[in-house]
């Protein structure tokens, strides 16, 4: 029953962006409202991180399955796609790139700007 309850918090999460998404006629999409939604409910309190952990981490674990039905979808369309299929690859490789050097400058950042604190708490002392 408590990972119903989990699920059941994670489901109204992405409905409640997905209505959200048409209030503002699809400015923004439905799954990324959802998540705001989710973070901004963890981040005020009103849900805990235990009332949708196991559930969140059960989805994590098992992310592959989700992308099942896109690579299907591109096999379907493989006839239409494969003159682009390099061009396709060499746009997928370059964003990839450009994620990981992102991810890799935000997080020397973030561990600088925490360096930086404790240095200033213990200058303080």
């Amino acid at each position: 029953m408590k990972h119903m309850k989990q699920l059941g918090v994670l489901l109204a999460c992405c409905v409640g962006g997905s209505l959200l998404s048409l209030l503002l006629r699809g400015l923004l999409p439905g799954n990324v409202l959802g998540l705001t939604l989710l973070l901004a409910l963890l981040i005020f309190g009103a849900v805990r991180l235990h009332h949708v952990e196991s559930v969140a981490d059960f989805l994590l674990q098992n992310m592959a399955f989700f992308f099942l039905p896109a690579m299907l979808g591109v096999l379907e369309i493989w006839n239409d796609i494969k003159s682009e299929a390099l061009a396709i690859l060499a746009v997928c490789l370059l964003t990839t790139l450009c994620t990981a050097a992102a991810t890799a400058l935000t997080v020397h950042i973030v561990f600088r700007l925490q360096h930086r604190e404790t240095e200033e708490a213990f200058d303080h002392d």
